[in-house]
């Protein structure tokens, strides 16, 4: 039973918990009351990365205690200091009623802090305060350097992330064919930010030097580390044949390389970063990127497909509109824009649903979906659809239930009762459909009945 939203405070109050009979009537009442959250940050580790004169903080580790009596999510930070407000993520992490609990945060502090001591104020999804407190500077060198000597202009030094590489290499994977799951994904982005910059900073006089590059030479340098990685095809890692990386991984995981996806997503992620409108492209067994600019940024090379100029992120030296000769046939590709769009897919609670059988109104399936934004904007008039269908592909019954808005981030609970047809052979499937457009889908491993 939920009492809020996906990862909301929930308010303090009185409840009544009923519950009913088949025929409606009730049959039990309770009621209870919660004083609501009570949450403090009791602790603050900073991570600092000092490299020369250079001094970036990049994450925080936050000691939280909840002495209230419902659930805490904190989502996101803002450090206020030298008059000026730094925003952060807290990776996923929940804090239950009575527990301490241990969250890491990412953040971009890119130099020396002029005062002693911030403010830290932690807050919710949706942007509501939680608890804020005020902690000490603590400027000294806690994270490891990595270096890139290939592809780029001199040796580049970063700090390595070990909390963020530690989350995401934990993470699941999506089998969508849309990889700007990876994109979209918000918790590296502080990172990125800091890789690019340092990236940048390898340039004879920087950031100055970069602002002189036209579009594709400010592209064109950008991916050109991404293209000197080490390539190494997924089967030699996993047992699957694709095993998308998150960006972090990719960057950082030495020892089992990355393929044609994640150096797209890795470049995707970058060119995003710095406000590009990018695209992945998917083709028989490959991957690239697209970049939308204009139609003459480019003298030598014209449009791949649907306004975008192709990328090749596996060759070295590969220009942006460049397009190696075994994929010039544009129509073989699939364009997945990585844009303010909604990115909806679901899972089965459990990764099953529940059959009842010999019941008074027959047989029937009872599904519970959890439907979730991974974009970046609201997605509206969401359609859960569950159904049996015939091999033909005709639907014999449904049941259907339409979400009428959905935030980034957010996930909601959908509940399905579906007759099983006992006539035809059926096979059971849940479907997703945004704007009339099917989306995602799952559907059972054994027909019906």
């Amino acid at each position: 039973m939920f009492l809020g939203s996906y990862r909301e405070t929930l308010p303090s109050g009185s409840y009544v918990l009923k519950t009913f009979d088949k025929n409606g009537n009730q049959i039990f009442s309770k009621k209870f009351k919660f004083k609501g959250m009570d949450v403090d940050i009791f602790s603050c580790d900073q991570r600092w990365w000092i490299n020369a004169n250079t001094k970036i903080l990049l994450g925080l580790r936050l000691g939280l205690r909840n002495t209230g009596d419902v659930p805490v999510y904190p989502h996101s930070i803002e450090l206020e200091t030298d008059s000026e407000t730094i925003s952060g993520l807290v990776l996923p992490e929940c804090v239950l009623p009575g527990d301490i609990e241990y969250v890491d945060c990412v953040l971009y502090k890119n130099d020396q802090p002029t005062d002693d001591d911030f403010n830290l104020i932690l807050k919710d999804i949706d942007g509501l305060f939680l608890t804020s407190n005020v902690f000490s500077f603590d400027v000294s060198n806690s994270v490891t350097t990595k270096y890139f000597t290939e592809g780029v202009e001199k040796k580049l030094s970063v700090p390595y992330p070990d909390f963020l590489f530690s989350y995401y290499s934990n993470l699941d994977r999506v089998t969508d064919e849309d990889y700007s799951y990876y994109v979209f994904d918000p918790y590296d982005d502080y990172y990125l930010d800091i890789f690019i910059d340092r990236l940048i900073s390898t340039l004879p006089f920087g950031e100055k030097k970069f602002n002189t590059y036209s579009d594709p030479e400010k592209i064109n340098f950008i991916s050109r580390i991404v293209q000197y990685l080490d390539y190494k095809e997924d089967t030699s890692y996993s047992n699957t044949s694709e095993y998308p990386n998150y960006p972090i991984e990719t960057l950082f995981n030495r020892v089992i390389g990355c393929d044609c996806e994640d150096k797209a997503i890795l470049t995707a992620s970058f060119l995003d970063r710095l406000g590009y409108n990018v695209a992945l492209i998917r083709l028989p067994n490959h991957m690239a990127v697209g970049v939308n600019l204009s139609n003459d940024a480019i003298s030598r090379y014209s449009y791949y497909k649907d306004g975008y100029y192709y990328l090749e992120t596996t060759m070295e030296e590969s220009p942006i509109g460049f397009v190696p000769s075994q994929y010039t046939t544009s129509s073989e590709s699939e364009i997945y824009p990585v844009s303010s769009r909604p990115y909806i897919r679901h899972t089965w609670v459990n990764n099953v649903f529940t059959i009842f059988t010999k019941m008074d109104a027959g047989d029937f399936v009872k599904l519970d979906a959890i439907v979730e934004n991974n974009g970046r904007s609201t997605a509206y008039n969401v359609k859960v659809e569950g159904a049996f269908v015939t091999m033909m592909n005709l639907t014999i019954q449904s049941d259907d239930y339409v979400i009428s808005s959905l935030k980034p981030g957010k996930k909601q609970k959908v509940t399905l009762t579906i007759s099983i047809p006992q006539t035809v052979l059926t096979i059971f499937k849940s479907r997703i459909y945004l704007n009339g457009k099917l989306v995602d889908f799952k559907e059972s491993s054994e027909p019906f009945p």
